[in-house]
């Protein structure tokens, strides 16, 4: 069975977190813009731990890039995160080696859309 492919992003979600923090849409566009600040680096984490064989440091990559996306409302890779941790949790390493170029590609395509049509935002 095939999973539906979410939508990038959900503003949605991140008016909820908006809602969660008080109102205060900009403490919440500083969480959104440290999530796409630290991206590059949870993502090299996660790739030289899957690189070296590192199932522990994976899975805690893994978990950590999964719960920080849900937060954001990155909806994508939240699944893909998803989808990696199955991977990982039956020590298919290959597997989600083979799972990161697209991974990757969802990574940027999300932070692009969360600069682009949230943080940028007047």
């Amino acid at each position: 069975m095939t999973r539906r492919c979410p939508p990038l992003m959900s503003l949605g979600q991140l008016h909820d977190l908006e809602d969660s923090l008080g109102g205060e849409t900009e403490a919440c566009k500083g969480f959104v813009s440290n999530f796409v600040d630290m991206w590059t680096g949870r993502f090299q984490r996660l790739s030289t731990a899957i690189r070296t064989e590192d199932l522990d440091g994976a899975m805690d990559a893994a978990l950590s890039l999964c719960a920080a996306s849900h937060m954001v409302g990155a909806k994508r890779l939240e699944q893909c995160a998803e989808e990696l941790i199955g991977m990982l949790r039956t020590g298919c390493l290959q597997q989600a080696s083979m799972a990161l170029p697209s991974m990757g590609r969802c990574g940027r395509e999300t932070v692009h859309r969360l600069v682009e049509d949230y943080v940028m935002r007047a």
